[in-house]
């Protein structure tokens, strides 16, 4: 074959290499389309507050109760938290069993708090306007709600609903 036939070869071994580097390129991009669709159909679940806060004398404190926390409670008062969510007549939970939640919640968070803080901190939270009924809507039932006791979805429809009873008053 002589010098053509080594030119033919050499020009059909470089067509058959920029075929196939344009088909793997193609290919390539075909794949990174694929992923990025795929990429595109995961679904994140919704996010969860950290934490509850509960704002009183230009004071904000975190709430939100750890599982050692909801394990204490639940030995105290021997029986599962659902259950005293609401317990109290009017569905409102007494307010000790309300402020033990509380300070559960806060004593990892906030640094040196004890029990008698707690309720000095509820007690300037009534002086400065606040009401048994606002707490247990806008604080104890926060408290549940950023520690895992209902889903993200039901949590906001929860919250919607403490929202519009919170304008009523």
């Amino acid at each position: 074959m002589g010098l053509f036939g080594n030119n033919k070869d050499e020009a059909m071994a470089a067509a058959v290499e920029a075929a196939n580097k344009g088909e793997a390129e193609e290919t390539m991009k075909e794949q990174q389309a694929a992923g990025e669709a795929e990429e595109s159909k995961v679904i994140e679940m919704p996010k969860r507050k950290p934490f509850a806060l509960w704002e009183v004398g230009g004071q904000s404190y975190k709430l939100k109760l750890k599982t050692s926390a909801i394990v204490e409670l639940e030995s105290k008062y021997k029986t599962n938290l659902m259950n005293i969510m609401g317990s109290g007549q009017g569905g409102m939970p007494a307010l000790s069993v309300m402020l033990d939640v509380a300070y559960a919640a806060m004593k990892d968070w906030n640094h040196g708090i004890t029990k008698n803080g707690v309720m000095d901190i509820f007690n300037r939270y009534i002086e400065e306007g606040g009401s048994q009924l606002s707490f247990y809507m806008t604080v104890y039932m926060e408290i549940f709600t950023v520690s895992g006791f209902f889903s993200v979805n039901l949590s906001n429809q929860m919250g919607e609903a403490l929202q519009e009873a919170q304008e009523t008053m």
